[in-house]
């Protein structure tokens, strides 16, 4: 992590070599020309990404407030609302899909 001591991890020390792939991805919105910075990691179990979403849930590393959670894979051909049948149920009060569409994404570091 740049910016931080070498050695430096909120990973515990013995757990480094199950991370198998991380990536950082820069979200521009163009509505807002804001940028986010998002980091996907893959670790060997789901108890030790459970332990790493523990350890820095809620923590401050270089001035930026950490929020992590399990990554979720959409698709737009699973969307379980129905857009021929959205005008038949009443219940249904998404008109339209609530993504931002105005975005660029680019990956800037693959570890």
């Amino acid at each position: 992590m740049r910016g931080t001591r070498s050695g430096w991890s909120l990973i515990p020390a013995k757990k480094k070599s199950t991370i198998k792939r991380s990536k950082i991805i820069q979200i521009m919105d163009l509505d807002t020309e804001l940028l986010e910075y998002h980091a996907i990691v893959q670790v060997e179990s789901p108890k030790l990404a459970n332990t790493i979403i523990e350890n820095l849930d809620g923590k401050t590393v270089n001035g930026l407030f950490l929020k992590p959670h399990r990554y979720q894979r959409r698709f737009p051909s699973r969307d379980r609302r129905s857009h021929t049948q959205a005008s038949n149920q009443g219940e249904e009060r998404r008109t339209s899909d609530r993504r931002r569409s105005k975005i660029i994404m680019r990956v800037v570091e693959i570890v």
